[in-house]
């Protein structure tokens, strides 16, 4: 689903997923990006804690042409103020350091962003199995065929069917993910959208089962209406949450320059708690199940509203 050349995010999310141990405190990795000394953007507030996982310099500006204030060590739990972004979508976090303030680079950070639990015994929590698209069998583009076959497989159908069978039946195509799955789940094709939209992805679960749907365009209330009625739902996410980032493509037939998120990530959405506000998720990318913050989730969703329900 992502570009090695032009897609750094995807590449960056599975080194870390398969070369992290996660600590005591479940969380996400952020996407790793080039540091840049430019102009930041605006400042945006910041409501999350993070955690160095590695040694980091906390500096009087934004990039590494500025003064080091303090370095800290990996593993040091920091809340940020704000933060910015450069013209290179590197996001600097401000952070106070003493009696002054310095700022340190987004890559050397992991942001809380997810909980082990909901914090609600009376929430919804549909117990949608886990397939790693990683191992055993390695497709680091293959979130979306995990996702459905995730969902598939509790709602009783495609039992038998393996994660490979299921990646390696999937409608393709050369470029255009509205069509099938552009390139190939198991490794990068510089320049190519490696994903597969909604439509053509329901299409290929009605195969298992004519209760596959395709919901792009879905509300989240729509979403949570959904989980109530105990039906799990493949969702077009972004990486870690993060602000959708847009950039164009060339889709082949679907046009030269479609504009598209470009840190895109699907997984199943699997459960809701109305009284702590938080999403449960099943992640394929080496994650599992997790939950995560009403806010940063719909922010992820919005960006596009694809969704697929197995009912």
């Amino acid at each position: 689903m992502f570009n090695i050349t032009t897609r750094k995010y995807k590449r960056v999310l599975t080194v870390v997923a398969l070369s992290t141990t996660l600590m005591a405190t479940t969380f996400v990795t952020d996407f790793i990006k080039p540091i840049s000394a430019q102009a930041a953007s605006v400042e945006e507030s910041v409501s999350s804690q993070y955690m160095l996982k590695a040694n980091g310099n906390v500096r009087n500006g934004i990039g590494t042409n500025h003064k080091i204030l303090k370095t800290l060590k990996k593993g040091t739990t920091i809340k940020p103020i704000v933060r910015k972004q450069n013209s290179q979508n590197t996001y600097w976090y401000k952070i106070k350091i003493g009696s002054s303030y310095g700022w340190i680079s987004g890559t050397l950070l992991t942001k809380k962003i997810i909980y082990k639990t909901s914090g609600d015994s009376k929430a919804i929590s549909l117990k949608v199995p886990y397939i790693n698209q990683l191992k055993p069998i390695y497709a680091p583009f293959g979130c979306e065929g995990a996702s459905l076959l995730q969902a598939l497989q509790f709602k009783g159908y495609a039992k038998k069917t393996s994660y490979k069978k299921f990646l390696n039946n999937m409608p393709k195509t050369k470029r255009n993910p509205y069509k099938g799955f552009a390139g190939s789940p198991y490794y990068s094709i510089n320049g190519v959208f490696q994903s597969i939209f909604p439509k053509p992805l329901a299409n290929y679960g009605k195969k298992y089962s004519s209760s596959v749907k395709n919901i792009t365009g879905a509300s989240t209330k729509k979403l949570r209406q959904e989980l109530s009625a105990g039906n799990p739902i493949v969702v077009y996410v972004t990486l870690d949450f993060s602000k959708p980032i847009w950039t164009k493509w060339n889709m082949g037939a679907a046009g030269k320059k479609v504009k598209m998120v470009d840190n895109l990530h699907v997984m199943t959405l699997a459960g809701y708690s109305s009284k702590t506000k938080r999403y449960k998720v099943i992640d394929p990318n080496n994650k599992g199940e997790y939950w995560v913050n009403k806010y940063e989730f719909e922010r992820a969703y919005n960006a596009l509203k694809y969704a697929v329900v197995v009912r």
